[in-house]
C-alpha cells in the first residue's frame, strides 16, 4: 500500500508528523500511549507537541489506520487497526493485561443487541477483574 496515495484518495495529505506517528504505532510491539508515541517521534523529529500527536492519532483512526482501547488505567492506548480484533482482560490486583479474541464476547454482544438494541464495539473494551494468579494468592 502506498500511504501517500491512499491518503490523497481519502482527501488527506501525508504530512511528516502523520507519517512519523503512524510509523511509531506500527513499530510498537504492543499498545502504546500517545506519550509513548511522542517519545518515539521525538527521536526522529526533535520536539513534537503532544497535541500534534493526539490530533494525528485521531485523524489516523478516522482514516482506519489505527484504533484505540481504554485499559484499566483509563489511559488511551493505540495500536494498528489491521491487527486481529481483540478485547482485553485487566487485573485490578497486579495490572496484568491479557488480550482475548473478540469472539469470546460474541454471546454478550448478541444479548446486548437482542435485549437492549445496543451494538457493542467490544474490540475497544477492557474487562477488569482479578487474574488467575492473583485469585490463587487471594484465596
Amino acid at each position: 500500500m502506498d500511504l501517500g496515495s491512499d491518503l490523497r484518495a481519502k482527501g488527506k495529505r501525508l504530512t511528516v508528523q502523520r507519517r512519523l506517528v503512524l510509523e511509531a504505532v506500527q513499530r510498537a510491539r504492543h499498545h502504546v500511549t500517545a506519550d509513548e508515541v511522542a517519545k518515539r517521534v521525538r527521536g526522529e523529529a526533535g520536539q513534537i507537541d503532544p497535541s500534534t500527536v493526539y490530533r494525528n492519532l485521531e485523524a489516523l483512526e478516522e482514516l482506519g489506520y489505527v484504533t484505540h482501547t481504554h485499559l484499566g488505567s483509563r489511559v488511551t492506548r493505540w495500536h494498528r487497526a489491521d491487527m486481529h480484533q481483540h478485547a482485553h482482560l485487566v487485573c485490578r490486583s497486579c495490572g496484568a493485561e491479557d488480550e482475548v479474541p473478540v469472539s469470546v464476547f460474541t454471546g454478550l454482544a448478541r444479548r446486548l443487541r437482542t435485549s437492549h438494541g445496543f451494538r457493542a464495539d467490544l474490540a475497544h473494551s477492557a474487562v477488569e477483574g482479578i487474574c488467575r494468579r492473583c485469585a490463587v494468592v487471594q484465596s
